[in-house]
């Protein structure tokens, strides 16, 4: 069974030479390693030199603009043809020594049935439980949150992926700790709606490849992310692009658009009770998601008013 790894990264080279050393650490080794690169100039000599000097079989993509989901692709599209499995490995990660080998394992134990596993989160966040409003019947009921792990609601929200203590199947995966069966993805590829912010690229793949078969997340391959310093967009831009991107989703796979919109304004009035008790990054947040829901509203206003203007001339 042929293992292939797909790393993007982008100005990243000290979080990338320690994964590759992780990557090497592995008790079983990946078949191939695919860097897909969208750093600036200055950091490309260094990041093509630490993949010719990692001692894995590795060859270095250069990918511009940098595009974390364009960016997966282009390894997908390079690795697919001749590997039985591909792991998405984010670059500020670093896998249990045995993560590959029991990824590998239960591949097989599990079959065909099973085309996506998810590495075990470990850091602090991935121990800490789902709100009071997630896990209450109602939320349930009106399919807007769950309480189980790594869940997709009708509405489109989505449950975090905690850390688990048994085989755990899940609706979703991340798309930077994942090993998926190549069987499965061949023709897959994460929608360029999000190159230019990946935000959800994950929760969208995860819905294209759950028409293939079944998730889970492997208790005994763990990770610890870190993520890396920098490269993060302001509160507001992450106000605005939750909301626009959550609502493609819904649009393109079908789901409640009510509840959808039942679910923002709850999630929009918890944004709302941060900022009010000082939580300033909850303020930015908060005037992104307004300003996305009114943009939304006045874009179909304009629609709808060019349509009646059409239909009466």
């Amino acid at each position: 069974m042929k293992l292939s790894v797909v790393v993007p990264t982008r100005n990243r080279p000290r979080e990338l030479a320690t994964l590759l050393a992780n990557l090497a650490e592995q008790t079983r080794w990946p078949d191939d390693v695919t860097i897909v690169d969208g750093s600036d100039e200055e950091f490309c000599p260094e990041i093509r030199r630490l993949a010719a000097a990692s001692g894995l079989s590795c060859r270095y993509l250069r990918h511009w603009p940098p595009s974390a989901a364009a960016q997966r692709n282009a390894g997908l599209d390079a690795v697919l043809p001749g590997c039985d499995l591909v792991a998405l490995i984010d670059d500020d990660l670093t896998l249990n020594p045995q993560a590959f080998e029991i990824a590998c394992r239960e591949s097989a134990r599990l079959g065909e049935e099973f085309v996506g596993l998810g590495f075990n989160p470990t850091e602090d966040e991935a121990r800490i439980g789902y709100g009071a409003l997630k896990s209450t019947g109602l939320a349930r009921s009106l399919g807007l949150y769950s309480d189980r792990v790594g869940a997709i609601t009708p509405s489109g929200w989505h449950t975090r992926l905690l850390f688990v203590d048994r085989l755990t199947e899940v609706d979703w995966l991340l798309s930077g700790a994942v090993v998926w069966r190549v069987a499965a993805i061949r023709d897959l590829r994460f929608d360029e709606f999000f190159e230019q912010y990946s935000y959800l690229e994950d929760l969208e793949f995860s819905l294209q490849a759950r028409r293939r078969g079944r998730f889970a997340i492997l208790p005994e391959a763990t990770y610890l992310h870190v993520p890396a310093e920098g490269g993060r967009k302001s509160r507001f831009w992450f106000g605005r692009i939750e909301i626009r991107n959550r609502h493609y989703i819904v649009r393109k796979h079908g789901l409640s658009r009510w509840q959808f919109w039942l679910g923002a304004g709850i999630r929009t009035a918890m944004t709302f009770g941060g900022a009010l008790v000082g939580r300033g990054e909850d303020a930015g947040r908060l005037r992104g998601n307004l300003a996305e829901v009114l943009s939304m509203i006045g874009n179909r206003t304009r629609t709808l008013f060019r349509t009646d203007r059409t239909a009466t001339s």
